[in-house]
């Protein structure tokens, strides 16, 4: 896979994901599923930080410190943001993740092994693959998190917006 590739792919993904979160409504913002689960304002802000700025962590090697990067995971401490804010987050990580792209070279993309601060180890275009793989999930989650509103979501909006 080319970076050319892999920026198309997460393209494709910003597409209806952008469209999902501009349908958040905005009386909702503190709603959750259950307890347990993040807010839709909390998933929004997740989702809207995209995949770019882990491309760059990946290719730069600056990651958060363990501890700094324990607590920024602890439910009480995930960020919420507006819409807005979000798809403004959104735009600015496909920025990110262009620039990142184009600091990385071809070959060290599809073959420099690196890890990640929490275990996983492989060459650069799988770490971006598994990054691209959870800014999908998410983005299934908010597709639910609106189904279950009785918002009119459906597998068009889920796949191309």
């Amino acid at each position: 896979m080319t970076k050319d590739d892999f920026y198309n792919l997460a393209m494709q993904a910003f597409r209806p994901a952008k469209t999902l979160i501009g349908m958040v409504p905005a009386d909702k913002l503190g709603w959750q599923p259950g307890p347990k689960f993040m807010t839709l304002g909390q998933l929004i802000c997740h989702l809207s930080l995209g995949v770019g700025d882990g491309i760059r962590l990946l290719h730069t090697g600056e990651w958060p410190t363990d501890d700094e990067m324990l607590e920024g995971m602890k439910q009480e401490n995930l960020p919420s943001c507006g819409v807005e804010e979000a798809l403004e987050k959104l735009e600015v990580d496909k920025k990110t993740l262009s620039d990142a792209l184009g600091a990385i070279s071809e070959q060290d993309f599809a073959s420099k092994t690196l890890s990640v601060p929490w275990g996983m180890q492989g060459k650069m275009e799988v770490l971006a693959l598994s990054f691209l793989e959870h800014f999908t999930n998410h983005k299934m989650q908010l597709f639910l998190y609106l189904k279950m509103l009785g918002l009119p979501v459906n597998t068009q909006t889920l796949y191309f917006g």
